[in-house]
């Protein structure tokens, strides 16, 4: 069994929330961004990009059940009415409920990523006129906006690099240009990231961005050439890309209860309050079903865990956080096929 390393992760606050562009503010509009904005909450928590296509809207029903709170704010954007027209928008804000949005996406047979996950360092350059620019923290333009919008779209934190003399020194725009995984991998040390993303870009003579994303996880590379019409588009192509490998590994099917359980034993519980957290931090993980004690020695707590997915997805769930700490020595001596984990509890660091 592959034990997995932890993964500098982060909590995604704004997971069940979504901001989504109304034509007005009455019922209709709202009953129609309310089922707009829960398609992407459910698209974040599944970890799918999901089209509000007629079909899939009827399936939500009454998509204001879920919602706990919403709020409008003026904008100078527009939509196309039914008529053809440009008509003035405002952008309805909408926060739904976390249980009722899981009970949901599990009626859809969807499959469920917690609000841990890895964070992902961008390098995006661009090519134009001869020179060349790479994308920078705390930058204005429009691939900076629309990078802030799709991790918020898609429920992934993006960390963009500061480009200070460090860096500069660390990668040139022409590796960064080439995609060549070893400067950028070398490079993005000092940022400590869960996983990867580099992109260029240029725009050819009918104006189209012509690119390619790489994204980098645990040394495995995956990429995808791109043409878009926009730097929303492509954007949008390069999170695609992240989110589905990383969605892979930690987004847990809700059907797939694994046949067999698993059996955990803990060490490092040393009081009530231990177990107490212990208890509370597993049965609040989302590949974990259910989590019954069996017994207690000493500091070492054993329980039978129910599982969503297989045993490797539960470890890639729980090496997102650091208050477990794996044992593979321990789990070194168990016979081939085991479904024992050894791991200790660290608690809140």
């Amino acid at each position: 069994m592959a034990w997995q390393t932890p993964v500098w992760a982060e909590s995604v606050k704004n997971l069940y929330s979504a901001e989504v562009l109304v034509q007005g503010q009455d019922a209709e509009s709202r009953a129609i961004g309310m089922k707009q904005a829960l398609t992407i909450v459910l698209g974040k928590v599944s970890g799918s990009r999901l089209a509000a296509d007629p079909a899939f809207l009827q399936r939500l029903g009454d998509a204001g059940r879920y919602a706990r709170t919403f709020g409008y704010r003026e904008t100078d954007e527009t939509l196309t009415n039914d008529a053809g027209k440009q008509v003035a928008a405002s952008r309805m804000k909408v926060s739904f409920d976390a249980n009722g949005v899981m009970n949901l996406a599990r009626e859809l047979n969807m499959p469920i990523w917690g609000a841990n996950r890895p964070s992902v360092l961008v390098w995006l350059i661009e090519e134009r006129r001869g020179q060349r620019e790479v994308v920078a923290n705390g930058g204005t333009g429009p691939l900076n906006e629309a990078l802030a919008a799709e991790s918020d779209n898609r429920g992934l934190p993006v960390v963009l690099p500061i480009m200070d003399i460090n860096d500069r020194t660390e990668i040139t725009d022409t590796e960064l240009w080439g995609l060549f995984a070893e400067p950028i991998v070398e490079a993005s040390t000092r940022y400590n990231p869960g996983a990867i993303l580099a992109g260029r870009f240029y725009r050819n003579a009918s104006g189209q961005l012509i690119g390619r994303w790489m994204m980098i996880f645990r040394g495995e590379r995956s990429s995808i050439s791109v043409t878009s019409v926009s730097e929303q588009a492509l954007v949008q192509q390069g999170m695609d890309l992240a989110v589905q490998e990383l969605a892979k590994r930690y987004a847990v099917q809700a059907d797939e209860i694994s046949e067999l359980p698993a059996k955990l034993l803990l060490s490092g519980v040393y009081s009530a309050d231990d177990y107490a957290q212990a208890m509370a931090y597993l049965q609040q993980m989302t590949a974990v079903r259910g989590a019954k004690p069996l017994e207690v020695q000493g500091d070492l707590l054993t329980l039978h865990l129910t599982i969503d997915g297989g045993l490797q997805q539960l470890q890639e769930v729980i090496a997102l956080d650091s208050r477990m700490q794996p044992q593979p020595q321990r789990n070194e001596l168990e016979p081939i096929g085991s479904r024992s984990l050894y791991y200790q509890w660290l608690g809140a660091q």
